[in-house]
């Protein structure tokens, strides 16, 4: 199946070396209420746009899911995309809770969190923050979603 897939996804973007670099095992998955296009697929036509700012914006997201599914094996991350946005779920069900949001921009990468009810100053506030390294922004990616609160059962979250 992965191959009907992967065939058809190659015969119409003709970008099939960039996919193939990130179909390993995934721990974030797209939403199936989204089954359009995998994570991988969306962000790749987005990079390969005529633009040079869809260019930047597709290249740091897929090097950042590309790093998420290298460095989380077990924990279960879901996704949904809104416009360039990353919103990031524990549960495969749009309804769910967001509790990390990912997006790009041409050189950097930019994360907010949903801070938990007990500590927040208003209803559903968010911590945001920014940086050009993709390493800060992985250290910053696995401190969301332990203050986020919302994949407190993931062992990789503990080390």
């Amino acid at each position: 199946m992965l191959n009907r897939k992967f065939t058809a996804f190659k015969s119409r973007t003709n970008h099939s070396r960039d996919v193939v670099q990130h179909l390993t095992k995934m721990p974030i998955k797209r939403n199936t209420d989204q089954k359009s296009k995998t994570l991988t697929e969306f962000y790749t036509e987005v990079k390969y746009e005529s633009n040079v700012v869809s260019k930047g914006i597709g290249t740091l997201m897929l090097n950042w899911i590309d790093r998420i599914n290298k460095e989380f094996r077990e924990t279960e991350i879901w996704g949904l995309t809104s416009h360039y946005h990353l919103i990031l779920q524990n549960r495969n069900d749009y309804t769910s809770k967001t509790y990390v949001i990912l997006t790009t921009g041409m050189d950097e990468y930019h994360i907010e969190y949903l801070i938990p009810k007990e500590s927040e100053p208003w209803e559903n506030a968010f911590a945001k923050g920014s940086t050009k390294s993709l390493d800060t922004a992985m250290k910053m990616l696995k401190t969301a979603m332990r203050n986020s609160k919302g994949w407190q059962q993931s062992t990789e979250l503990k080390t």
